[in-house]
């Protein structure tokens, strides 16, 4: 039996993920209490004032005592640590998840921790997010529709993930189990890679060419707009699924540069024509 109700829900890190899951908690009454943790004190006295959440503090170990349900929402490299910092103060029975891209650091960090008292880490990652970042910009509905990935290890207890399934659909999401391994290498294809493309094409215009971009050029590079410490953060982590990607990638460009020097215009309109038949498939 899944949970559709929590006592008590901490939620590290009030950003764009972590504003929208404490919004939309508070819209669709996931929890009874939701407590912020924050390194801002700024923002965190907005979200309480706002009553986003009902109690906050820079506190890790405070924030996350007596907490049912813990989300951590902060950037990929400080997940392991943060983990190794959170799992003595959880209550017994607790579930812990967070929101990172990357699974591999923080999935073995979580493993590396003692068992005790039916306390779980679920790792997760809800496929939302936008170009602009902080608590101003997060949305109650952000992840309506959307899909939120979990991963499973032989060592993950099914019912956390019954639980973790749980408050995602409440949010909105539909949800998919994957391996560490799957979604590193998956999330690198359709994440990643797409980012670190969007980056390029707008270095590639870079000058008087981009005065004259338009509503095209703009929709295909929006993602460049995001904070590239951020992504440099998550290139890091996943480096050896990025640099796969980034190889299928390069694959591809070669095929179809030396199909259009060799002007093989017949075979390059059938590639396209197969990539447009893929694309259609998203809607």
């Amino acid at each position: 039996m899944s949970r559709l109700r929590w006592g008590r829900l901490t939620i590290v890190g009030l950003g764009l993920i972590g504003g929208s899951v404490a919004r939309g908690a508070r819209a669709r009454g996931i929890a009874d209490e939701i407590v912020a943790v924050g390194r801002n004190a700024e923002t965190l006295a907005q979200a309480r004032a706002a009553g986003v959440v009902d109690a906050c503090t820079a506190d890790v170990a405070k924030g996350v005592h007596g907490a049912d349900l813990v989300v951590l929402c902060v950037p990929v490299g400080a997940l392991p640590g943060l983990v190794r910092a959170t799992w003595p103060h959880l209550a017994a029975g607790a579930v812990l998840t967070d929101v990172g891209s990357v699974k591999r650091d923080v999935v073995a960090a979580a493993e590396a921790c003692p068992r005790r008292d039916g306390l779980a880490f679920v790792g997760g990652h809800p496929m939302a997010g936008s170009e602009r970042s902080g608590l101003a910009a997060s949305d109650p509905d952000l992840f309506e529709g959307r899909l939120a990935l979990l991963t499973q290890t032989p060592g993950t207890p099914e019912v956390a993930i019954v639980h973790v399934t749980a408050f995602w659909e409440r949010l909105g999401s539909q949800v998919r189990v994957l391996s560490v391994e799957a979604h590193d290498r998956d999330v690198a294809l359709i994440s990643h890679l797409p980012h670190l493309a969007a980056y390029g094409l707008v270095s590639a215009a870079d000058g008087d060419a981009l005065t004259l971009a338009g509503r095209g050029f703009g929709d295909t590079t929006r993602i460049a707009a995001s904070a590239e410490a951020l992504w440099m953060d998550i290139f890091r982590g996943n480096r050896a699924p990025l640099l796969a990607a980034l190889g299928q990638y390069r694959e591809i460009l070669a095929r179809w540069e030396a199909l259009i020097r060799d002007e093989n215009w017949a075979v390059l309109e059938t590639e396209l024509a197969h990539a447009r038949g893929l694309r259609e498939k998203l809607a």
